[in-house]
Protein backbone atom coordinates (compact mmCIF):
# COMPACT_ATOMS: atom_id res chain seq x y z
CA UNK A 1 0.00 0.00 0.00
CA UNK A 2 1.09 3.48 -1.10
CA UNK A 3 1.28 5.73 2.34
CA UNK A 4 3.11 9.02 1.48
CA UNK A 5 4.31 11.78 3.23
CA UNK A 6 4.68 15.32 1.67
CA UNK A 7 6.92 17.87 3.81
CA UNK A 8 6.63 21.91 3.39
CA UNK A 9 8.04 24.65 4.66
CA UNK A 10 5.04 26.84 4.74
CA UNK A 11 1.67 25.43 3.82
CA UNK A 12 -0.79 26.82 2.40
CA UNK A 13 1.20 29.92 1.63
CA UNK A 14 -0.87 32.05 -0.71
CA UNK A 15 1.79 32.67 -3.35
CA UNK A 16 2.58 28.90 -4.28
CA UNK A 17 -0.59 28.36 -6.58
CA UNK A 18 0.87 25.09 -8.21
CA UNK A 19 1.56 23.79 -4.77
CA UNK A 20 -1.98 23.73 -4.01
CA UNK A 21 -3.03 22.67 -7.46
CA UNK A 22 -1.15 19.90 -7.58
CA UNK A 23 -2.34 18.77 -4.21
CA UNK A 24 -5.56 18.84 -5.51
CA UNK A 25 -5.17 17.03 -8.37
CA UNK A 26 -3.52 14.15 -6.35
CA UNK A 27 -6.85 14.30 -4.06
CA UNK A 28 -8.73 14.04 -7.02
CA UNK A 29 -6.68 10.68 -8.57
CA UNK A 30 -6.96 9.20 -4.65
CA UNK A 31 -3.97 9.61 -3.57
CA UNK A 32 -4.20 11.53 -0.37
CA UNK A 33 -0.60 12.24 1.47
CA UNK A 34 -0.21 13.21 4.94
CA UNK A 35 0.82 16.84 5.04
CA UNK A 36 3.58 17.69 6.89
CA UNK A 37 4.50 21.97 7.49
CA UNK A 38 7.73 22.94 9.03
CA UNK A 39 7.38 26.10 9.44
CA UNK A 40 4.27 27.51 10.44
CA UNK A 41 0.86 26.87 8.39
CA UNK A 42 -2.79 26.45 8.76
CA UNK A 43 -3.92 23.16 11.43
CA UNK A 44 -6.30 22.27 8.12
CA UNK A 45 -6.63 22.62 4.43
CA UNK A 46 -9.49 21.05 2.02
CA UNK A 47 -10.75 19.51 5.25
CA UNK A 48 -7.24 17.52 5.26
CA UNK A 49 -5.41 17.88 8.36
CA UNK A 50 -2.23 19.61 8.40
CA UNK A 51 1.04 18.10 10.99
CA UNK A 52 2.32 21.27 12.13
CA UNK A 53 5.65 21.05 13.97
CA UNK A 54 5.74 23.18 17.49
CA UNK A 55 8.71 25.32 17.29
CA UNK A 56 8.53 24.68 21.48
CA UNK A 57 9.81 21.34 20.29
CA UNK A 58 13.11 22.14 19.77
CA UNK A 59 14.16 21.90 23.15
CA UNK A 60 13.92 18.25 22.69
CA UNK A 61 16.90 18.12 20.88
CA UNK A 62 18.18 17.82 24.37
CA UNK A 63 16.67 14.11 24.18
CA UNK A 64 17.11 13.24 20.52
CA UNK A 65 20.65 14.83 19.73
CA UNK A 66 22.79 12.45 22.09
CA UNK A 67 20.19 9.90 21.29
CA UNK A 68 20.39 9.71 17.69
CA UNK A 69 24.11 10.46 17.85
CA UNK A 70 24.67 6.97 19.75
CA UNK A 71 22.49 5.69 17.57
CA UNK A 72 22.80 6.62 14.01
CA UNK A 73 27.05 7.76 13.95
CA UNK A 74 27.36 7.44 10.73
CA UNK A 75 24.67 9.93 9.84
CA UNK A 76 26.02 12.76 12.20
CA UNK A 77 29.53 12.26 10.53
CA UNK A 78 27.97 12.32 7.20
CA UNK A 79 26.15 15.47 7.36
CA UNK A 80 28.69 17.07 9.25
CA UNK A 81 31.49 16.53 6.81
CA UNK A 82 29.33 17.81 4.06
CA UNK A 83 28.05 20.96 6.18
CA UNK A 84 32.22 21.72 6.86
CA UNK A 85 33.26 20.91 3.33
CA UNK A 86 31.08 23.91 1.69
CA UNK A 87 30.68 27.11 2.33
CA UNK A 88 26.86 27.85 3.84
CA UNK A 89 25.10 30.14 0.50
CA UNK A 90 23.55 32.82 3.48
CA UNK A 91 21.98 33.57 6.56
CA UNK A 92 19.21 32.00 5.57
CA UNK A 93 19.88 28.69 4.41
CA UNK A 94 21.77 28.42 7.68
CA UNK A 95 18.47 28.57 9.57
CA UNK A 96 16.49 26.48 6.96
CA UNK A 97 19.07 23.50 7.44
CA UNK A 98 19.21 24.13 10.99
CA UNK A 99 15.22 23.89 11.30
CA UNK A 100 15.29 20.97 8.91
CA UNK A 101 17.85 19.09 10.53
CA UNK A 102 16.44 19.85 14.22
CA UNK A 103 12.75 18.88 12.48
CA UNK A 104 14.44 15.34 11.32
CA UNK A 105 15.82 14.70 15.00
CA UNK A 106 12.71 15.05 16.13
CA UNK A 107 10.71 13.75 14.43
CA UNK A 108 12.36 10.68 12.62
CA UNK A 109 11.15 8.13 15.47
CA UNK A 110 7.65 8.85 14.76
CA UNK A 111 7.32 9.61 11.10
CA UNK A 112 9.49 6.15 11.32
CA UNK A 113 6.26 4.45 13.26
CA UNK A 114 3.74 5.63 10.33
CA UNK A 115 5.59 3.18 7.76
CA UNK A 116 5.62 5.72 4.88
CA UNK A 117 6.42 4.30 1.65
CA UNK A 118 8.14 7.50 0.43
CA UNK A 119 8.61 10.89 1.75
CA UNK A 120 8.57 13.57 -0.73
CA UNK A 121 9.92 16.67 -0.42
CA UNK A 122 7.83 19.89 -2.21
CA UNK A 123 11.18 22.40 -1.98
CA UNK A 124 15.41 21.60 -2.27
CA UNK A 125 15.64 23.45 0.77
CA UNK A 126 13.95 22.89 4.60
CA UNK A 127 11.92 20.10 3.62
CA UNK A 128 14.70 18.25 1.48
CA UNK A 129 16.69 18.62 4.63
CA UNK A 130 14.12 17.35 7.29
CA UNK A 131 13.25 14.31 4.01
CA UNK A 132 17.25 13.66 4.34
CA UNK A 133 17.48 14.13 8.35
CA UNK A 134 15.00 11.16 8.37
CA UNK A 135 16.59 9.08 5.70
CA UNK A 136 19.93 9.01 7.04
CA UNK A 137 18.42 8.44 10.72
CA UNK A 138 15.65 5.79 9.52
CA UNK A 139 16.63 4.83 6.32
CA UNK A 140 13.30 5.96 4.66
CA UNK A 141 13.03 6.98 1.56
CA UNK A 142 12.55 9.75 -0.17
CA UNK A 143 12.37 12.60 -3.08
CA UNK A 144 12.70 15.85 -3.69
CA UNK A 145 11.23 18.89 -5.74
CA UNK A 146 13.79 21.16 -6.93
CA UNK A 147 12.65 23.99 -8.76
CA UNK A 148 14.79 27.44 -9.90
CA UNK A 149 15.17 28.83 -6.62
CA UNK A 150 16.31 25.98 -4.92
CA UNK A 151 19.62 25.29 -7.15
CA UNK A 152 20.35 28.15 -8.89
CA UNK A 153 19.93 31.06 -5.59
CA UNK A 154 23.47 31.36 -4.13
CA UNK A 155 24.44 28.37 -6.08
CA UNK A 156 22.28 26.36 -4.78
CA UNK A 157 20.81 24.93 -1.05
CA UNK A 158 24.48 24.05 1.86
CA UNK A 159 23.29 20.18 1.45
CA UNK A 160 21.93 19.91 -2.22
CA UNK A 161 24.20 17.85 -3.57
CA UNK A 162 24.10 15.33 -0.72
CA UNK A 163 20.12 15.30 -1.23
CA UNK A 164 20.31 14.92 -4.75
CA UNK A 165 22.63 12.53 -4.53
CA UNK A 166 20.33 10.38 -1.63
CA UNK A 167 16.93 11.08 -3.40
CA UNK A 168 14.54 8.23 -5.00
CA UNK A 169 13.97 10.48 -7.52
CA UNK A 170 13.78 14.50 -8.11
CA UNK A 171 10.99 16.03 -9.51
CA UNK A 172 11.99 19.91 -11.04
CA UNK A 173 9.25 21.53 -13.50
CA UNK A 174 11.77 23.39 -15.96
CA UNK A 175 14.48 22.29 -18.99
CA UNK A 176 16.86 25.36 -17.66
CA UNK A 177 16.82 24.40 -13.90
CA UNK A 178 17.13 20.37 -15.32
CA UNK A 179 20.34 21.65 -17.06
CA UNK A 180 21.50 22.97 -14.07
CA UNK A 181 20.88 19.66 -11.85
CA UNK A 182 22.81 17.34 -14.23
CA UNK A 183 25.54 19.59 -14.32
CA UNK A 184 25.31 18.43 -10.11
CA UNK A 185 25.46 14.69 -11.44
CA UNK A 186 21.83 14.24 -11.09
CA UNK A 187 21.66 10.54 -13.43
CA UNK A 188 18.74 11.25 -16.50
CA UNK A 189 16.75 8.43 -15.64
CA UNK A 190 16.84 9.72 -11.66
CA UNK A 191 15.61 13.31 -12.93
CA UNK A 192 11.76 13.66 -13.72
CA UNK A 193 10.97 17.00 -15.64
CA UNK A 194 7.20 17.59 -14.63
CA UNK A 195 5.53 20.57 -15.78
CA UNK A 196 4.19 22.52 -13.08
CA UNK A 197 0.11 22.21 -13.68
CA UNK A 198 -2.33 24.96 -14.58
CA UNK A 199 -6.05 25.31 -12.86
CA UNK A 200 -7.47 25.47 -16.29
CA UNK A 201 -7.98 27.08 -19.46
CA UNK A 202 -10.48 30.00 -19.56
CA UNK A 203 -12.88 30.83 -22.48
CA UNK A 204 -11.88 33.75 -24.31
CA UNK A 205 -14.96 35.53 -26.37
CA UNK A 206 -12.75 37.89 -28.32
CA UNK A 207 -9.56 38.26 -29.83
CA UNK A 208 -9.75 41.99 -30.78
CA UNK A 209 -8.82 44.31 -28.47
CA UNK A 210 -10.14 45.07 -24.95
CA UNK A 211 -10.56 48.75 -25.11
CA UNK A 212 -9.84 49.77 -29.11
CA UNK A 213 -8.35 53.34 -27.89
CA UNK A 214 -5.19 51.41 -25.81
CA UNK A 215 -3.56 48.06 -25.23
CA UNK A 216 -4.77 46.40 -21.68
CA UNK A 217 -1.13 44.87 -20.54
CA UNK A 218 -0.50 42.98 -17.58
CA UNK A 219 2.40 41.57 -15.54
CA UNK A 220 2.49 39.86 -12.48
CA UNK A 221 5.00 38.77 -9.93
CA UNK A 222 7.24 39.69 -7.11
CA UNK A 223 8.76 42.67 -6.97
CA UNK A 224 12.33 41.28 -6.72
CA UNK A 225 15.21 42.01 -8.96
CA UNK A 226 15.21 38.56 -10.97
CA UNK A 227 11.74 39.72 -12.39
CA UNK A 228 12.99 42.53 -14.18
CA UNK A 229 10.81 45.36 -13.15
CA UNK A 230 13.21 48.21 -13.69
CA UNK A 231 13.94 46.58 -17.58
CA UNK A 232 9.81 46.68 -18.08
CA UNK A 233 9.38 50.52 -16.64
CA UNK A 234 12.32 51.37 -19.85
CA UNK A 235 10.06 49.18 -22.34
CA UNK A 236 7.25 51.02 -21.03
CA UNK A 237 9.44 54.43 -21.54
CA UNK A 238 10.06 53.56 -24.49
CA UNK A 239 6.40 52.77 -25.68
CA UNK A 240 5.08 55.85 -24.61
CA UNK A 241 8.06 57.96 -26.90
CA UNK A 242 6.46 56.11 -29.89
CA UNK A 243 3.10 57.70 -28.62
CA UNK A 244 1.57 54.21 -28.03
CA UNK A 245 -1.23 54.42 -25.94
CA UNK A 246 -1.43 51.59 -22.87
CA UNK A 247 -2.75 51.33 -19.60
CA UNK A 248 -0.73 48.76 -17.29
CA UNK A 249 -1.23 46.57 -14.28
CA UNK A 250 1.84 45.53 -12.43
CA UNK A 251 0.50 42.90 -9.98
CA UNK A 252 2.53 41.79 -6.81
CA UNK A 253 4.40 43.00 -3.49
CA UNK A 254 7.82 42.84 -2.67
CA UNK A 255 10.94 44.91 -0.93
CA UNK A 256 11.73 47.09 -4.56
CA UNK A 257 8.07 48.19 -4.26
CA UNK A 258 9.16 51.67 -2.98
CA UNK A 259 12.12 52.13 -5.55
CA UNK A 260 10.23 51.30 -8.58
CA UNK A 261 7.58 53.85 -7.77
CA UNK A 262 10.30 56.40 -7.73
CA UNK A 263 11.26 55.46 -11.08
CA UNK A 264 7.73 55.36 -12.40
CA UNK A 265 7.33 59.10 -11.04
CA UNK A 266 11.06 59.65 -12.80
CA UNK A 267 9.91 58.14 -16.88
CA UNK A 268 6.68 59.87 -15.95
CA UNK A 269 4.33 56.52 -16.05
CA UNK A 270 2.57 57.49 -13.16
CA UNK A 271 -0.75 57.95 -15.51
CA UNK A 272 -0.19 54.50 -17.72
CA UNK A 273 0.61 52.71 -15.15
CA UNK A 274 -0.51 50.75 -11.75
CA UNK A 275 0.95 49.52 -9.43
CA UNK A 276 -1.24 46.80 -7.30
CA UNK A 277 -0.21 44.20 -4.15
CA UNK A 278 -0.33 41.30 -3.78
CA UNK A 279 -3.85 39.54 -5.30
CA UNK A 280 -5.11 36.17 -4.33
CA UNK A 281 -5.44 33.51 -7.53
CA UNK A 282 -9.39 34.52 -7.71
CA UNK A 283 -8.64 38.26 -7.59
CA UNK A 284 -5.77 37.84 -10.72
CA UNK A 285 -7.94 36.22 -13.35
CA UNK A 286 -9.90 38.77 -13.46
CA UNK A 287 -7.37 41.01 -14.74
CA UNK A 288 -6.16 38.23 -17.21
CA UNK A 289 -9.80 38.38 -19.18
CA UNK A 290 -9.49 41.99 -19.19
CA UNK A 291 -5.92 42.20 -20.65
CA UNK A 292 -4.48 42.51 -23.89
CA UNK A 293 -0.72 40.78 -23.82
CA UNK A 294 1.22 39.92 -20.93
CA UNK A 295 4.53 40.69 -20.18
CA UNK A 296 7.41 39.32 -18.04
CA UNK A 297 10.92 40.73 -18.13
CA UNK A 298 12.62 38.50 -15.90
CA UNK A 299 16.82 37.91 -15.37
CA UNK A 300 19.13 36.51 -13.50
CA UNK A 301 20.07 38.50 -10.37
CA UNK A 302 23.03 39.30 -8.78
CA UNK A 303 23.10 36.18 -6.81
CA UNK A 304 22.26 34.12 -9.44
CA UNK A 305 18.54 33.39 -8.91
CA UNK A 306 15.82 33.19 -11.44
CA UNK A 307 12.81 31.95 -12.37
CA UNK A 308 12.39 28.44 -14.19
CA UNK A 309 8.54 29.02 -16.19
CA UNK A 310 7.02 31.49 -14.03
CA UNK A 311 3.74 30.17 -13.18
CA UNK A 312 2.15 33.34 -14.75
CA UNK A 313 3.13 32.82 -17.75
CA UNK A 314 1.05 29.57 -18.60
CA UNK A 315 -1.79 31.00 -16.90
CA UNK A 316 -1.41 34.04 -19.13
CA UNK A 317 -1.41 31.98 -22.07
CA UNK A 318 -4.40 29.86 -21.54
CA UNK A 319 -5.94 32.83 -21.06
CA UNK A 320 -5.29 33.92 -24.62
CA UNK A 321 -3.20 36.75 -23.79
CA UNK A 322 -0.54 37.93 -26.12
CA UNK A 323 3.03 36.82 -24.17
CA UNK A 324 5.92 38.65 -24.73
CA UNK A 325 8.74 36.68 -22.16
CA UNK A 326 12.28 37.47 -21.56
CA UNK A 327 14.80 34.93 -23.32
CA UNK A 328 16.80 34.89 -20.12
CA UNK A 329 16.61 31.60 -18.06
CA UNK A 330 13.39 29.35 -18.47
CA UNK A 331 11.01 31.75 -18.74
CA UNK A 332 10.04 31.00 -22.50
CA UNK A 333 10.59 27.03 -22.28
CA UNK A 334 6.95 27.55 -21.81
CA UNK A 335 5.80 28.85 -25.28
CA UNK A 336 7.24 28.20 -29.20
CA UNK A 337 8.77 31.33 -30.37
CA UNK A 338 6.78 33.34 -32.45
CA UNK A 339 4.33 30.24 -32.61
CA UNK A 340 2.40 30.68 -29.44
CA UNK A 341 4.76 33.82 -27.87
CA UNK A 342 7.65 36.07 -28.52
CA UNK A 343 10.71 35.30 -26.65
CA UNK A 344 12.58 38.53 -25.94
CA UNK A 345 15.67 40.16 -24.59
CA UNK A 346 14.55 42.48 -21.91
CA UNK A 347 17.46 44.39 -22.53
CA UNK A 348 16.38 45.15 -26.18
CA UNK A 349 13.65 47.77 -25.85
CA UNK A 350 12.98 48.17 -29.45
CA UNK A 351 11.99 44.45 -30.19
CA UNK A 352 9.20 44.74 -27.46
CA UNK A 353 8.19 48.07 -28.46
CA UNK A 354 8.00 47.00 -32.35
CA UNK A 355 5.78 44.02 -31.32
CA UNK A 356 3.58 46.31 -29.27
CA UNK A 357 3.13 48.38 -32.01
CA UNK A 358 1.98 46.15 -34.35
CA UNK A 359 0.11 44.41 -31.91
CA UNK A 360 -2.03 47.61 -31.35
CA UNK A 361 -2.42 48.56 -34.91
CA UNK A 362 -2.87 45.08 -36.32
CA UNK A 363 -4.23 42.72 -33.45
CA UNK A 364 -6.27 40.43 -36.21
CA UNK A 365 -2.66 39.63 -36.66
CA UNK A 366 -1.77 37.91 -33.84
CA UNK A 367 -5.35 35.81 -33.48
CA UNK A 368 -3.32 32.59 -34.56
CA UNK A 369 -0.55 33.46 -31.70
CA UNK A 370 -2.63 33.99 -28.86
CA UNK A 371 -4.92 30.29 -30.21
CA UNK A 372 -1.67 28.59 -30.25
CA UNK A 373 -0.98 29.62 -26.74
CA UNK A 374 -4.24 28.93 -25.39
CA UNK A 375 -3.77 24.94 -26.98
CA UNK A 376 0.19 24.75 -25.77
CA UNK A 377 -1.50 25.61 -22.08
CA UNK A 378 -3.80 22.84 -22.27
CA UNK A 379 -1.11 20.17 -23.86
CA UNK A 380 2.05 21.03 -21.62
CA UNK A 381 0.07 22.55 -18.07
CA UNK A 382 -2.47 20.09 -17.55
CA UNK A 383 -3.38 19.12 -14.51
CA UNK A 384 -5.00 16.06 -14.80
CA UNK A 385 -1.78 14.77 -16.84
CA UNK A 386 0.89 15.83 -14.69
CA UNK A 387 -0.26 14.97 -11.62
CA UNK A 388 -1.09 11.47 -12.97
CA UNK A 389 2.64 11.53 -13.91
CA UNK A 390 3.65 12.56 -10.09
CA UNK A 391 1.21 9.77 -8.78
CA UNK A 392 3.06 7.14 -10.56
CA UNK A 393 6.44 8.38 -9.39
CA UNK A 394 4.96 7.80 -6.08
CA UNK A 395 4.44 4.06 -7.18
Amino acid sequence: MTKIAILYTTFPRPTETFVRRELKGLFKLGLVPDLYSIWKGNKTWEGKEIHLFPLWKIVLLIIWLPYWAWIKPNAFRSILSHLWANPCPNLQNWNETFLGLAWALIQSSKLEKQKYTQMHAVWATMPSTAALGCNLLTDMPFSVGAHAYDVFRNRGDWLLKLKLNRASFVRTSSESTARRLRSLGVDKKKLKLIHRSLKGTVKRESFGLVNSSHLSLLSVGRLVEKKGYFLLLEILSELKRHQIPFQIKIIGGGPLKNELKRELLRLKLDDNTSFLDHLNEAEIEKFYQVSDAFLFTGIVAANEDRDGIPNVIPEAMSNGLLVLGSNKAGSSEAFVDRVSGFSLDPKDKESWVNILHEFYKYPDRFKEIRKSAIARSRSCFSREENCLKIKNLFK
